[in-house]
This record gives structure tokens, sequence and C-alpha cells, in this order.
């Protein structure tokens, strides 16, 4: 993987090695999703076990994957733009590997909480060294479907948490655990940590063998330029008002989906009494489709409009799918048809999650290609600080607070996503000027 190989006519990788570089961080993502969304499977059984109410788990599941996953990730996207990035996105692959692997010899609520900051620590890695390593292998013209691409790794992951990890833990219910050398008798909950987990560190050692591409900003001696963090600082702080508004947007979204997919699964299990291997293969099934069509035929659908209007194509796409987005995600969790709601679930996440690949492709035209590792790990900060961290909290807080009978879930539901997609709309709509007007000013690479 290390060759040299031929480069495209544009300068930019040969498009099979930009591809086969796509696939290999795209792998990579699909198992940080699976690490990250096995939970979501695990939240009647680690509450029972554990004693725990919908906002303890929810902070488990988010906040604590969240808090240093953002924090964290400043930093490394400092490094992103200096030092290898492919060295940096193996390392975290490996440290989330492990990190996921601890949370299966927690005994408490702490030690798992503590187990889940670690998995977020090593996931700040991945995007912004993915982010900035494919704007370097792809033409801005092919970036959309691109980042598309890697982002539709987010629906396999966590299509895959639910249809593999919906058997692993029902084989792990049916075994009553699962006994290992040194670490003594796991719990069924316990040990689906193990088994996800584990494939992790072949990943990492995949990811450590792709080629560095050339870095397309380039200092007067031809080597990669390194741009002081004042003036990445004062980039941000001269475009806030477009950068605003792009942020908070996605972040928005982000809130959102966390929230319907964290909480689809218990849905299922309360309102429609479904078992969790039944779930598995409607939930993945339905995350993998709408993810597909989402990511990446919106990428596409965004690169298309963006041939017509550079700057706000892309946020436009966003705009109109968050609203096509909201009424599914009403009709989902209170229809009483299980088909129906697995339909309008897959059209709300499908529609919801089509701004995800758009917005980092919006992010690397906007910020010059020295700025885009820290420029990357704040965009990240924002939106995860915001989803990952309060979306599955959001819908929680509301249901313990006003809906506390066993099938609450549902009106949260109902109640809080079209309102987050609606205020995600809103901000879309207002950066697409604030783009117009500010993209023109801007020195691309």
């Amino acid at each position: 993987m290390k060759t040299d190989n031929a480069a495209a006519p544009n300068g930019y990788p040969h498009p099979a090695v930009a591809w086969f570089t796509v696939a290999i961080l795209f792998i990579a993502y699909v198992s940080s999703f699976i690490d990250r969304f096995i939970m979501t499977l695990l939240i009647e059984p680690i509450k029972a076990d554990l004693s725990l109410n919908d906002t303890q788990v929810s902070l488990l599941h988010g906040f604590a994957f969240a808090i240093f996953y953002t924090v964290v990730g400043l930093p490394i996207g400092r490094m992103v733009d200096i030092y290898s990035r492919t060295r940096i996105a193996a390392i975290g692959v490996a440290v989330w590997s492990m990190m996921t692997m601890a949370c299966g010899l927690a005994n408490s609520y702490w030690h798992l909480f503590l187990a889940r900051v670690g998995v977020g620590v090593g996931e700040a890695s991945l995007s912004p060294s993915a982010y900035s390593i494919i704007a370097d292998t792809f033409p801005r013209e092919r970036l959309g479907v691109a980042m598309g691409v890697y982002n539709f790794a987010t629906s396999v992951g966590g299509g895959l948490a639910f249809m593999v990890g919906g058997i692993v833990v029902m084989m792990m219910i049916n075994a009553g655990g699962l006994d290992l050398p040194l670490v003594g008798h796991l719990k069924p909950w316990q040990a689906v940590f193990f088994v996800v987990g584990a494939p992790g560190l072949i990943i990492a050692a995949m990811v450590a063998l792709l080629k560095e591409p050339r870095r397309r900003a380039r200092s007067a001696d031809g080597s990669a330029e390194q741009v002081p963090v004042k003036a990445v600082v004062e980039f941000m702080k001269a475009h806030r008002t477009p950068i605003i508004y792009h942020h908070l947007g996605i972040a928005l979204t982000n809130l959102g989906l966390f929230g319907i997919v964290t909480w689809f699964a218990p849905l299922m299990i309360r309102v429609h009494g479904w078992q969790i291997s039944d779930i598995g293969l409607l939930a993945g099934g339905a995350l993998m489709v709408g993810g597909f069509v989402g990511l990446v035929g919106g990428g596409w659908l965004g690169d298309r409009a963006s041939r017509r209007d550079p700057a706000g194509g892309k946020l436009r796409v966003c705009m109109v799918m968050v609203l096509v987005a909201i009424p599914f995600a009403i009709i989902f969790p209170l229809t009483d048809n299980v088909t129906l709601a697995a339909v309008c679930w897959a059209i709300a996440y499908g529609c919801g999650v089509a701004p995800i690949g758009n917005g980092s492709a919006v992010l690397q035209q906007l910020v010059p290609g020295p700025m885009r590792g820290l420029a990357s790990a704040f965009y990240l900060f924002v939106i995860n600080i915001i989803g990952t961290g309060f979306g599955a909290t959001v819908v929680a807080l509301v249901t313990d607070g006003f809906f506390p009978e066993s099938d609450g879930v549902r009106y949260s539901l109902a109640i809080v996503t079209p309102i987050i997609y609606l205020l995600a709309a809103l901000c879309f709509w207002r950066a697409i000027g604030h783009f117009r007007s500010h993209l023109k000013t801007l020195d691309q690479p």
C-alpha cells in the first residue's frame, strides 16, 4: 500500500488509489460506529443490571463519549495539519477498539462511563484525519460524493451495530455470558463489547499502511505549509457568520439524528413488544438503506446543485432534506403499525443524514488546505458536543420529566425531533446567503 501510484492528470491521485483510500477509511469509520452504537441495543440489559434510568443511560451513550471526543479532537486536529494523518488515524482506531473492550470489564456506572470516555478519545482522531486526507485526494467537483461515501459509514456502522449486534447479543444471552482467561466471567452485555471491539485492532493496521497523500497547499520550498494557530483563529473569526450558521445547522441535524437512532430500539421494545434479535435485522436494514440514499444520494445531489450554485447549492440541499424529514419524524414514533414505523424511521433518518456529507464538503470548500485539520476538529467539536453529547439526553429528559409511562418515549420523539429539524433548516437557510458573499473572498488552494 505504501508504493507510489500513478497520479491523475489534474495532480490528484489516480481514481483507483483515491477510492481505495476512501474504502479503508470507510471500514475504519464503520468500526467506530459499531463500537459507538452497540450500546443502543444494550440499553435495556444495562439499565436492569446497573439500576439506571433513561437519563443516566443517555449520558453513557452520548455525553460520556462526546465530552472528550470533542475536547481532545481540537489538539488532534492541529496535529493533523502538521504530522502524518494516516498514523494519527491508525493510533486512534487502536485506542477506541481497546477502550470498547474495556467497557466489557465495567461492573459499575462510573467504570462504564470512564470506558466510554476512552472510546471517545480514540475516535476523535479519525474524522479530522479523514477529512483532510480525502480533501487532498479528490478534486473539488467530486468531493461531495467522496465525503458522502465516507460518511455513509455512519449508517453502515449503525446498521451493523443493530444487525450483527442483535445476533451477538442474543448469542451471549443464550450462552449466559462469556468466560475469558485472566478476565473471568462476563455477563452477556459485557461480552458483547469484547466481541465488537477486538476486530478494530486489525483495522488499525490497515489504516497505518495507507499512503499519505500530498497536501494541496505547499510552502515556498515545496514542503507542507504549516499555518500558525493564531492565523486559523483569525480566519474563523473573519468568517464567523457563515461558519456559525453552517456548524449550528449540522449540529442540530446531528442532535435529531442521534436521538432517533438511540431510542428506536427501546421504542420497538416498549411500544411494540419486539425482542432485540428481531429489532436488529429491521433497524439495521432500514438504517443502511436510509443512510445510502441520504449520504451517497444526498452527496450526489449536493454536487449537482453546486455546479449551478457553487456557494449555496449544497446548503440548499441540506435545508430541503431536513424539511422533508419532519413529517416522517412525527409519524414513526406515533404509529401502531410496525412496518410503517420502520419505513418512516428510515426516511426520517435518510433525509436527516443528507446534510452530514454535504456539510463536511462545504467546510473543505470554505477553509484553506493548511487549516483543514484544526478547522475540521473545531467543526466536529461543535456538532458532536451538541448532537452526540445531548441528542440521546434531550429525548430522555423529556421522557423522564413529562412521559414517565412505559411507552412515553414515543411522545418525546414525536415532539423533540421535528422541532430540532426545523431549527436546523432555518440555520441552513441563513447560511446560504452568507456563504455566497464570503466564498468569493477566499483564496482556496
